[in-house]
């Protein structure tokens, strides 16, 4: 699996090896989150889960590990999951949301014996997530419970969020810069740019923010219409930025 950025080296290790032994060191080390790398005390909700998968691979690539836990001074506390939740009902699931092009692979870790004893007995669940420049950016597929389609996400810190317009360009030029431009490529930059400028469209015609045409119908009919128009629009250009996508 391939990374795009300098990593701790305890961090580095395990994802070119991901062992038991490479695991207990990476959590010795107490590295703490990074923009590669996630903890979660459990499993969340995984549509949730795939937001994250999103921005790793949009952002370097890099690790979820589930069963552990950052406190606010930044220790971390190897708590270890309940049960190992089913590689196929989580692939079934996330699969929804991300495109195919994104390659990550899911590890069981137990430690039933082992001489660092805040793991003894513990398991965990890791998802490694790879990074290629030839697929950026990566958008969601569809709307779900703190996910929207049609987004690219991204680590920021510690933090999964929605690449704004720098990011998104920033991701394209990443694409290009590794050799594999073409003009689907520069396409998808005008189909990103065009989104952009009908984004702002709806925000000033509807100076309330709010993006309802129910709304704007209280405005009379030509700007009921127009708003209208504005929101098909951005529907049949998301369409046709995941078209780009999975050519």
């Amino acid at each position: 699996m391939k990374l795009a950025k300098t990593q701790h080296e305890a961090f580095a290790q395990f994802f070119e090896k991901p062992t038991r032994e490479s695991l207990r060191d990476l959590i010795k080390q107490s590295i703490g989150e990074t923009d590669y790398l996630d903890f979660k005390s459990e499993w969340p909700d995984l549509i949730k889960i795939s937001k994250h998968i999103l921005a790793l691979a949009n952002t370097g690539g890099g690790a979820l590990v589930l069963g552990l836990h950052q406190t606010d001074d930044g220790q971390i506390e190897a708590k270890g999951l309940a049960e190992f939740k089913d590689k196929v009902d989580i692939v079934k699931t996330i699969k929804k949301y991300i495109p195919t092009t994104v390659q990550y692979e899911i590890f069981d870790f137990s430690y039933n014996e082992s001489e660092y004893p805040s793991l003894k007995g513990k398991m965990f669940q890791v998802v490694l997530v790879e990074f290629s420049e030839k697929i950026l950016p990566i958008l969601s597929l569809k709307d779900g419970s703190g996910i929207n389609a049609n987004v690219a996400y991204i680590r920021e810190g510690t933090e999964s969020i929605e690449a704004n317009h720098e990011k998104l360009e920033h991701l394209i030029n990443l694409r290009i810069e590794s050799g594999y431009s073409s003009s689907h490529t520069l396409d998808l930059r005008e189909h990103l740019e065009q989104l952009q400028v009908l984004y702002k469209a709806r925000k000033s015609t509807n100076p309330f923010g709010v993006a309802s045409i129910a709304m704007a119908s209280i405005w009379g009919d030509p700007l009921k219409e127009y708003y209208q128009f504005v929101e098909e629009m951005i529907s049949s250009k998301m369409l046709r930025i995941q078209k780009e996508l999975e050519t």
